[in-house]
């Protein structure tokens, strides 16, 4: 089943949201971020299918201080003795605060065929960016996302057993579920400020480093082919990466522009992502096919009811990429 729209996440739609995280959702607490939702198409008496889940931050570390290790590179060299040594490095630190953030991206995977998975992660991660566009001046001129590192079949990161634990003897899922997203600020406080060398992990830790959990290599992927790059830092949890970008370096932020739309008596060939805003700040991002022509985009009525806008309204829209039929 694919998706059809994103929209901002309710009330109702928190159930579904927790099945997919296996913990309790979430509706934003500060007014700095929003938990976005994909949803499948359907008539309009029948309750929405929910595919997937994307929270938008405008900016992260401001209130609550975030830590992420620097994997980065020191070199010991001593040339009358011909003696060279690279050795790789970790060292805390904040170099994401103030960042816009994708974050506690979940989607439905049971009874889902790989190919609809892909096309929800890649509506939501679209729909983000398209939001940002239309907001532009709301949002930081970085963007980040972190992806979960690798974990055992009982569910212990290796990164964590390999250093963590070292400084924080209690169990760092339980701390996070207690404590929440200040988990992190607090345990940040026993870490190591000085640089810790990896050759003295154990080779599992070392090998867990900006590595991706088998269950988000699909996101990864989908993250990637929207311009997200590793930025040699990761989680200090299970050292998972965190991928970066420069926001207006973005294509699907720097294609986004201001449309007004009419009505066709047939629907093009282009395929768009539009975002409509309703009455009192309600909004939702729509993929449909729609015909271009200098400030306007021609759609359906179908793709008018979709929108839930009438000809002649504004809307943000960006055309995807060499998508057409």
């Amino acid at each position: 089943m694919k998706a059809a729209l994103v929209r901002p996440a309710t009330p109702a739609d928190l159930a579904a949201v927790s099945t997919w995280t296996g913990q309790t959702g979430t509706l934003p607490a500060a007014a700095d971020e929003t938990l976005l939702v994909a949803q499948a198409a359907g008539p309009d008496d029948e309750p929405a299918v929910l595919l997937g889940a994307l929270r938008l931050r405008q900016a992260v570390g401001m209130a609550l201080p975030r830590v992420w290790y620097h994997v980065g590179c020191t070199v010991h060299a001593a040339s009358e003795l011909g003696l060279f040594h690279r050795q790789r490095t970790l060292m805390l630190g904040h170099d994401h605060t103030g960042a816009s953030e994708l974050a506690d991206i979940a989607w439905a995977r049971q009874d889902t065929a790989l190919s609809d998975q892909a096309t929800t992660l890649q509506l939501l991660v679209q729909a983000a960016l398209l939001v940002i566009a239309s907001h532009r001046a709301q949002y930081a001129e970085r963007l980040i996302t972190e992806l979960p590192g690798p974990r055992d079949s009982a569910g212990q990161s290796p990164f964590w057993q390999g250093l963590g634990r070292h400084f924080f003897s209690g169990d760092p899922q339980a701390a996070a579920h207690a404590h929440g997203p200040a988990w992190r600020t607090h345990v940040s406080a026993l870490l190591p400020r000085q640089p810790v060398y990896t050759s003295f992990l154990p080779a599992s830790a070392q090998a867990a480093i900006a590595q991706v959990h088998p269950d988000a290599l699909l996101l990864r992927e989908v993250l990637e082919q929207a311009g997200l790059r590793y930025s040699h830092h990761v989680n200090v949890e299970d050292a998972g990466p965190v991928l970066e970008a420069s926001t207006d370096d973005l294509e699907s932020v720097r294609r986004v522009r201001r449309w007004t739309v009419a009505e066709a008596a047939q629907e093009g060939t282009t395929v768009f992502l539009v975002l409509a805003e309703g009455p009192g700040g309600a909004w939702r991002v729509v993929r449909l096919r729609a015909h271009a022509q200098g400030s306007t985009l021609a759609v359906s009525a179908e793709a008018l009811h979709a929108l839930g806008v009438a000809a002649g309204a504004l809307v943000w829209a960006a055309a995807l990429g060499g998508e057409t039929g």
